[in-house]
């Protein structure tokens, strides 16, 4: 079989791959992101490359302009080498910060440390060390040493206590000196020690012992496995301080940027192994930034506490995934019992625990039950909301009486898939925009102030709100090309016209930065489908938006939004602004709760047995409700009367 040289520019990298092997797959071997939203599917068109030399055999015209084909552009899941090549990589296909910690960038730094709130009122960690000075046996306390021990702790920790064998083993030598002395010796009591001690379900297991006193030395990790990004905060359990925090990009976003996407790569021979591996790599890569920089021995890392979708944590822990996406369902665990963080391979303390956050089902994870923890819904009297929006965005409503939620298949369009100029909310990408109505100027910023290379979910959001607001869409999502223009380009492909945000001289690309009629559709379908989410759960407890008092926006997506943008558009219900909170990371956040309390962490199990999951896709309401969400802000313009009112004022005349 032949064999073809690739070298990935502007990288330097480069890989030897077997004949039928496509672009996007030599970029993985080599470690070179290549933006592939649909895991390489061909159907997001977003892993443009250029070939610069060498020949590639392929269909990759869909997606791609005639002038773009005649410079060299293909799509990298489509496309085969024939030949040694040079392949570039251009600005809208990369990612910043991919390859591992950006500790210079502001936004990852922001990102890392968000959900490092102040511990809990009452700090009762989930590891606890205890010093002790156990008393020497004599022949009238001939007690063993693992009962003495034992009988120590248990004065110290009430409940069930079991001890495994190893550290049984290993129990004499710790209590007691070896004395030599030329060549005879014996052993000195010296009883000093310090127990380790862990929840393991309804008992409480001695992890270890160790000489002398070392409880200040207590350490544990609060992780959020995100889909786009991974969040780890070094947490010290004496304290209740967060020592450091780290992010990084989830490594599988190589395979696809949503959760499908990446169950389906498991499906590959292989496959389910490379997405466990990749995470717990992830995991690992941040544990060692932590540790250099905070100047703590691994050793001293006694615990993890994991929050993430459920899909994320099955990842983590290596179970089965494929079945998350299939009729009715079911993941292979809701509620895993705690393990020896080694069996899933990450390397802290030898007997150190991995704790998982509960899951709901397959479509609400850990990450919402953590959200909860972190926000307090679950124990106010007031009725609230909570919002994570993103590919797959879930909602939840309730107080101290009752917790129902459901998920909503938003789609990834505010991810930056289906969206012709889309992407992550990577470096360049715009995440506000403005439009000046007096001449339909357009103003926008971009993450780190770079030049523009895309438009990420929430400039997306914004250039919505503004177009409308602006009049050059209608409340249909209807383009109004009279109003602006010199603002529009007929696409060369299909003759539609298309908005242009960032004409091709400003861009990075070189190219205009537009919003296509098609995009507005999905944009539209996506906010109406988690505005009617949340429509069906309080209609479905036979209320109204008008009666929630507080309204939660978890997430890093949530951080960037612009609520009036929001609202505008139909995605939030119209509340007086005092109403909504935005929570940062509540992942990590609860995370951190649940491993710096052993009351939060019994708390959040009592919150899962607690939710109630509507399943929107058997309510035959929910689509009637989408149905109605499609249109800006609503079909209903009485739910939205300060938007109407906007509108009205901006284009001098009754909108109908």
């Amino acid at each position: 079989m032949s064999e073809f040289r690739i070298r990935f520019l502007p990288d330097e990298r480069e890989t030897v791959v077997e004949d039928g092997t496509s672009l996007l797959e030599a970029a993985r071997l080599a470690n070179v992101y290549v933006g592939a939203i649909c895991g390489g599917e061909g159907s997001c068109g977003k892993c443009r490359v250029i070939v610069r030399q060498g020949d590639v055999e392929g269909e990759s015209t869909e997606y791609l302009t005639r002038d773009e084909i005649r410079r060299g552009y293909v799509l990298a899941c489509q496309v085969f080498p024939r030949s040694d090549l040079v392949v570039e990589v251009p600005p809208e296909s990369r990612l910043v910060g991919y390859e591992g910690i950006d500790r210079e960038s502001e936004r990852f730094r922001d990102f890392a440390h968000r959900g490092a709130e102040a511990p809990p009122a009452q700090l009762d960690p989930v590891i606890e060390k205890f010093y002790l000075v156990l008393p020497e046996p004599t022949l009238d306390d001939p007690t063993a040493d693992q009962e003495r021990l034992l009988e120590a702790v248990a004065k110290r920790r009430g409940g069930p206590l079991q001890m495994g064998l190893k550290v049984t083993r290993q129990l004499p030598r710790v209590l007691r000196r070896l004395q030599v002395r030329r060549s005879s010796w014996n052993w000195t009591w010296d009883g000093r020690v310090t127990a380790v001690v862990a929840p393991r379900s309804d008992v409480n297991e001695l992890l270890d012992v160790e000489p002398g006193d070392t409880s200040d030395r207590n350490y544990g990790l609060a992780l959020d496995i995100g889909t786009t990004t991974v969040v780890a905060h070094l947490v010290d359990l004496t304290t209740g301080t967060t020592r450091e925090a780290a992010a990084k990009y989830n490594s599988q976003i190589r395979y696809g940027a949503d959760v499908i996407s990446r169950i389906n790569a498991a499906r590959r021979p292989g496959g389910a192994a490379a997405m466990h591996q990749a995470v717990v790599q992830d995991v690992e890569t941040l544990i060692d930034d932590l540790v250099k920089r905070a100047q703590v021995g691994r050793k001293n890392i006694y615990c993890a506490v994991a929050s993430g979708n459920t899909a994320m944590l099955h990842f983590l822990l290596g179970l089965e995934v494929d079945l998350i996406r299939l009729s009715p369902f079911v993941p292979a665990a809701v509620n895993p019992p705690p393990v020896r963080a080694a069996e899933v391979g990450l390397r802290i303390q030898p007997r150190g625990i991995l704790y998982v956050m509960p899951m709901v089902g397959s479509f609400v994870g850990g990450d919402i039950t953590a959200g909860i923890l972190a926000s307090g819904l679950h124990r106010g009297e007031e009725l609230a909301l909570l919002f994570d929006i993103g590919t797959n965005g879930e909602v939840v409503l309730g107080n101290r009486d009752f917790l129902v939620a459901c998920s909503a298949s938003a789609g990834p369009a505010f991810e930056g898939g289906s969206v012709s100029c889309g992407m992550r909310a990577a470096s360049g990408a715009i995440d506000s925009v403005r439009i000046f109505h007096r001449n339909l100027a357009v103003s926008a910023t971009t993450i780190d102030g770079a030049p523009p290379v895309g438009l990420c979910g929430t400039g997306l959001i914004d250039a919505l709100s503004e177009m409308l607001m602006a009049g050059i869409v209608d409340r249909s999502g209807r383009f109004q090309v009279h109003r602006a223009p010199e603002r529009f380009r007929t696409s060369p492909e299909d003759g539609r016209p298309e908005f242009i945000l960032v004409p091709a001289h400003q861009s990075a690309t070189g190219r205009d930065l537009v919003i296509t009629q098609a995009d507005v559709e999905n944009l539209i379908r996506t906010k109406g489908s988690i505005y009617a989410a949340a429509d069906s759960l309080v209609r479905a407890v036979g209320l109204s938006f008008q009666d929630i008092r507080k309204v939660y926006i978890a997430g890093a997506f949530g951080n960037r939004l612009n609520v009036t943008s929001c609202v505008s558009i139909g995605l939030l219900p119209e509340l007086p602004g005092e109403r909504i909170h935005f929570i940062g990371n509540s992942s990590v956040g609860g995370a951190k709760l649940a491993i710096l309390s052993r009351r939060m962490l019994e708390e959040v199990h009592q919150i899962r047995e607690r939710i109630s999951y509507i399943e929107l896709m058997v309510d035959p309401a929910y689509m009637e409700k989408f149905t109605s969400a499609c249109f800006l802000p609503h079909t209903d313009a009485g739910r939205f009367p300060s938007v109407v009112r906007r509108l009205e004022q901006r284009a001098g005349h009754v909108v109908e």
